[in-house]
């Protein structure tokens, strides 16, 4: 039988994706079992690939594979939430769709397949993976089609068209990309949160590129000790309280956060001299205003003001 993913054409020669069987009640028999060792041809830009099923001890899924490092999705921010829709499925049935990779000096590399690759840890389950001979571009292409069952959120393309903003201009890069250019540059300005506060979401897809780059606008205003700050109050309140809170609620007090520690400047107000003359001070930096100054009068506060002047530099030479 053919499948289709996309425009991927998978032909295989002996099965072993698990299928539930429907009988004659209507009711779901259990699937079957994934067996390593089974093979088949998939068809991958258009070029024939030879996979074979590899079978991943739950207890050596961390050492024995890695995730390919161009992957849009963030691995740092996988745990146990963001991989909650996967959670069930995988105590009861464990893996039921295998993923795919590459062997890399004996160490299986995953384009398509992360958060399951996630999941079978989180549940200590084995991991199964369709291992073939793949290129960086079958590898990029399989990564994109698999993000594409779970979209990666603002934060995480944000990071990819910071990488690729290195080498090209915006334009370029959101062409390339099917992007508008403010579209991407939210992303890249959502990008710029700290991690910390995306980490305080039981998902990253949660915060928009839009609310993102507000927030972001927030955060930037204020110096490095404030936006440290910032950063141990996700760390140490928000994090371990992790699926406790709704999205706006997150939200709100990372805004508190930001709104409350900024310093705001207060407008210097004027000093009332002799006959409605004012002085206003601002970072040093005095300014008079005279008004209805006599020529006698001007001189005479010239003088002053450069007797007093010239005598604060002589103290402080």
């Amino acid at each position: 039988m053919t499948t289709m993913k996309n425009d991927i054409t998978v032909t295989p020669e002996v099965t072993s994706v698990s299928v539930a069987a429907v009988s004659k009640k209507g009711k779901k028999e259990p699937l079957t079992k994934l067996t390593a060792g089974n093979c088949m041809t998939h068809k991958v830009m258009g070029q024939d690939v030879a996979f074979k099923l590899v079978e991943i001890p739950s207890k050596k899924i961390a050492l024995s594979t890695m995730v390919w490092l161009a992957n849009e999705r963030d691995q740092s921010l996988l745990d146990a939430h963001a991989v909650s829709d996967l959670m069930d499925s995988f105590r009861e049935q464990g893996q039921q769709v295998p993923a795919f990779g590459r062997d890399v000096c004996g160490q299986i590399e995953i384009a398509d397949g992360s958060r399951r690759r996630h999941t079978a840890i989180e549940t200590n389950k084995a991991f199964f993976v369709w291992v073939g001979e793949l290129s960086d571009a079958q590898m990029e292409y399989l990564s994109d089609i698999g993000n594409q069952y779970k979209e990666t959120s603002a934060y995480e393309k944000g990071k990819r068209f910071e990488r690729l903003l290195k080498n090209a201009t915006q334009e370029v890069v959101a062409e390339a990309s099917n992007i508008t250019r403010k579209a991407m540059m939210r992303c890249v300005n959502t990008a710029q949160l700290p991690e910390a506060f995306i980490r305080s979401f039981t998902s990253p897809n949660e915060l928009s590129a839009r609310k993102g780059e507000a927030l972001y606008k927030l955060f930037k205003e204020l110096n490095e000790s404030q936006q440290d700050e910032i950063i141990k109050f996700c760390e140490n309140w928000l994090i371990p309280t992790k699926g406790g809170k709704t999205t706006d609620e997150i939200i709100e007090l990372f805004i508190t956060k930001c709104t409350g520690t900024k310093t705001v400047p207060t407008k210097p107000e004027p000093k009332t001299l002799a006959n409605n003359a004012t002085v206003i001070v601002k970072n040093g930096n005095a300014r008079f205003d005279v008004k209805k100054v006599s020529e006698e009068s001007l001189l005479a506060i010239e003088k002053a003001i450069t007797e007093i002047l010239d005598k604060e530099a002589l103290d402080n030479f």
